[in-house]
């Protein structure tokens, strides 16, 4: 069954701001929208940004920061800055909660789970056609890919959404487009996963923990089997990132991790702790971060060794916790994480992501990358490139499909 969408403000506003039209989508099949996950989808999008716009400054902030900061202090400031690819961690959890909020609803309600049909149907209008236009621009500024052998050939992976796993040709249009391949195979899998994973059994209310335990276990388990197989110590192959980072089974962690904490969210709040829980969101935020730094460092540091897998399953369950959190959060504290600036830029950031990297080549193209100055107008170019195309992208395509796909008004 495809649920209507709702607005989440009014279509004629007289008030309006640009702001506020920007922040209005298509309410989820979860049936509410929450600013918290629009927030969080900021942050992930600009670490993501950061990571990518760190490929050209990082030699200079490596060196600066070991320059300037305490011998103590430098290499966890480093550690924080090269895993800004956390972000994609974040956006999978992200995923994962989200998604899960129709199915809960649903089973909840005692109703029939949404039908695979209408899920898939729901999230390829959310997915493909901005990623489609994206590709299209893409080519319109790098037009010589045409032109390169296995250029049809890459341009039906890309079609077909299977960038993640092949590249004919090294053709690679949009770098960070990899981790759609592997979102995608969630989408494929959630449909078989969410009965067991996510209706609730009055009888064993903590079955549907036990099942997430063990596939998330067994996404751990795997992974490091995987990761014993093909390392090289010492080398970075395109196998191990494959196998650690892109297939779908060396992630469905997180996205399970996701779904569990939202159904954890669900749990809390029908046990009436929610104001309880509330108080100390901040304190369990803090405490997350801090274990994503470490995971971080122990990540960076086991990665090409024998057994360096298995930090990333702290790095996973620091973030699943930090988006439980900061859920549950209320008060001055929802208050500042969901800030409307962050806010908007989460609501856009899936159009950011689409073509960030583009800005940044685009900014480095026409600055010089030397020094601190250098990289401010850097950052600030590409960033208002991005957040620029990632509205249009919002405003002209995604949401449109989104509301054609529910079966609202355009």
């Amino acid at each position: 069954m495809i649920v209507p969408a709702r607005l989440s403000a009014p279509l004629s506003d007289p008030g309006a701001t640009p702001l506020t039209d920007l922040l209005r989508r298509p309410t989820p099949s979860g049936g509410r929208v929450l600013p918290q996950l629009d927030a969080l989808r900021g942050v992930a999008i600009l670490a993501v940004f950061v990571q990518h716009l760190g490929d050209r400054f990082m030699p200079f902030v490596d060196a600066e920061a070991a320059r300037a900061l305490p011998a103590a202090l430098a290499p966890w400031v480093l550690t924080v800055l090269h895993h800004a690819h956390w972000g994609v961690d974040l956006f999978f959890v992200l995923s994962g909660f989200s998604l899960a909020q129709g199915y809960l609803r649903a089973f909840e309600g005692g109703g029939p789970a949404p039908s695979a049909r209408g899920f898939l149907r729901r999230r390829a209008a959310r997915v493909l056609p901005g990623f489609y236009v994206a590709v299209l621009v893409t080519l319109g500024f790098h037009r010589w890919v045409l032109r390169a052998p296995g250029a049809a050939a890459a341009l039906g992976v890309h079609l077909l959404v299977l960038q993640g796993y092949l590249a004919p040709g090294g053709i690679v249009l949009i770098g960070a487009a990899w981790s759609l391949t592997t979102e995608v195979g969630f989408y494929l899998l959630l449909p078989l996963l969410a009965r067991p994973l996510l209706a609730r059994d009055a009888a064993r209310p903590s079955r549907r923990f036990v099942v997430g335990a063990t596939l998330t276990a067994a996404a751990w388990g795997s992974r490091a089997l995987l990761h014993a197989l093909v390392l090289e110590p010492g080398v970075r192959t395109g196998l191990l990132e494959l196998t650690q980072r892109r297939w779908i089974g060396s992630r469905l962690d997180e996205f399970v991790l996701g779904a569990l904490a939202a159904a954890a969210a669900g749990e809390i709040g029908r046990a009436g702790a929610s104001a309880r829980a509330a108080r100390w969101a901040p304190v369990a935020m803090a405490t997350a971060a801090a274990a994503l730094v470490v995971g971080f460092r122990l990540e960076g540091e086991g990665y090409l060794r024998p057994g360096g897998s298995w930090p990333y399953a702290l790095v996973a369950t620091a973030t699943a916790a930090l988006v439980l959190a900061a859920t549950l959060s209320q008060g001055a504290a929802r208050r500042v994480l969901a800030a409307a600036p962050l806010r908007a830029v989460g609501v856009v950031s899936y159009g950011i992501f689409l073509y960030h990297q583009l800005a940044i080549g685009l900014a480095g193209s026409v600055l010089v990358a030397s020094g601190w100055w250098s990289l401010a107008a850097n950052a600030v170019l590409a960033l208002a490139l991005a957040v620029a195309a990632g509205a249009a992208s919002w405003i002209v395509v995604e949401r449109p499909a989104m509301r054609w796909a529910s079966g609202a008004p355009t």
